[in-house]
C-alpha cells in the first residue's frame, strides 16, 4: 500500500481521529508505520508472513497485560478492511530510546517484573499463534558457521581460540533438552525501551516482532551486553524463578556474549569499517576466565 492508501484506511476504519499531522516509517522489510498526529500508531505488515506474526504478537500482549507489568507496553488493537486484517494500531508510548537506563534498582524492579510477568504467560493462551522457537540448535550452530566465515579472517589467533571455547562449552551443555521454554521478547535491548529522560528510568518496552518460544536466559543477554553482569545480577533479584543462578550462568557464558558476533557480521555484510583491533575487547573483559 502507498501512503494515501494507508491514510484512506485509517480515516475509514478510525471516524473519531481528525488527522493533523503524518509521520511515515516505510523503507523497513517487514512493516510500514505511521505516526498519526505523535499519539496514534498505525502498522502495516507488508506481507502474510509478516501479518501473522503481527497478529501472534498481539495474542502475546494481550496476556501480558492481563498480568498487568510495570511498565507499558503496546496495546494493539487490529485494523480490519471488509473484513480482513491489514494491521494494528496503539497509542504511542513517549519518551526516549536507546537511552542507558540509570544503574539503579528500581529500574532492575521494573525490568524484573515485566520478565517475570511475560516469561510467566500461560503456553496454551499462544500455543495456536506464530510464536515459535527460533533458537534451536542448528540457529546457532549456524551462527558459529557465520562467525568462523566472517570474523574469524580478521582477529587474531588468541582471540579465534576463545571464540571456539565459548561456542563449545555451549554446544556441550544439555540446554537444548533440558531447559524449560518460555515466551520471549527476543530483542530485549536498550534499543526497545522508552524511558523517562528525566528521571532516567525505563517507561516502557516496545517491539515485540521478534518474539519467540524459548530459554528465558537469553531476554537477559542485551541487558549483560549492554550494561554488565552487576546491573544483570540485579535484575535478576526482582525476577521470580527457582532458577535464576542457572539462568545467570547461561547469560555469562554465553547469551550475554554472542551480541557482538551479531554486531560484527552485520557491519562486514553492510560494508561498514571495524577496528578489528578493539572489537573483541568488551568479549574479551566479559569471558569468564576459564572459557578464555
Amino acid at each position: 500500500m502507498n501512503l494515501q492508501e494507508m491514510l484512506d484506511i485509517i480515516k475509514q476504519t478510525n471516524t473519531d481521529i481528525h488527522i493533523d499531522t503524518v509521520k511515515s516509517f516505510t523503507n523497513g522489510w517487514d512493516n510500514d508505520i505511521l505516526l498519526v498526529n505523535d499519539e496514534v500508531v498505525f502498522r502495516f505488515p507488508k506481507t502474510k508472513e509478516t501479518a501473522s506474526k503481527v497478529m501472534a504478537e498481539a495474542a502475546l500482549i494481550k496476556q501480558l497485560i492481563l498480568k498487568r507489568p510495570l511498565l507499558l507496553v503496546p496495546e494493539y488493537e487490529m485494523v480490519l478492511h471488509d473484513g480482513n486484517f491489514i494491521g494494528v494500531k496503539y497509542d504511542y508510548i513517549t519518551g526516549d530510546s536507546g537511552l542507558q537506563p540509570s544503574f539503579n534498582r528500581r529500574n532492575a524492579r521494573l525490568i524484573g517484573d515485566f520478565l517475570t510477568k511475560l516469561h510467566t504467560i500461560d503456553p496454551s493462551a499462544i500455543k495456536d499463534t506464530n510464536i515459535r522457537p527460533v533458537h534451536n540448535k542448528k540457529y546457532w550452530e549456524e551462527l558459529n558457521d557465520s562467525v568462523e566465515t566472517y570474523i574469524f579472517p580478521h582477529i587474531s589467533p588468541t582471540e579465534k581460540t576463545a571464540v571456539q571455547n565459548l561456542f563449545s562449552n555451549f554446544f556441550s551443555d544439555s540446554i537444548f533438552s533440558t531447559h524449560q521454554r518460555v515466551a520471549i521478547h527476543g530483542d530485549l535491548t536498550t534499543a526497545n525501551m522508552i524511558f523517562n529522560k528525566e528521571t532516567g528510568l525505563v517507561k516502557g518496552i516496545i517491539d515485540f516482532t521478534d518474539a519467540q518460544v524459548g530459554d528465558p536466559a537469553f531476554d537477559f543477554a542485551g541487558l549483560y551486553w549492554a550494561l554488565g553482569p552487576v546491573f544483570t545480577m540485579e535484575v535478576l533479584s526482582h525476577y521470580h524463578s527457582e532458577d535464576k543462578e542457572a539462568i545467570f550462568n547461561r547469560v555469562q557464558n554465553f547469551y550475554g556474549l554472542q551480541p557482538v558476533f551479531h554486531e560484527l557480521i552485520y557491519a562486514i555484510k553492510s560494508q561498514q569499517s571495524v577496528n578489528w583491533n578493539t572489537a573483541l575487547n568488551r568479549f574479551l573483559k566479559l569471558l569468564p576466565e576459564e572459557l578464555n
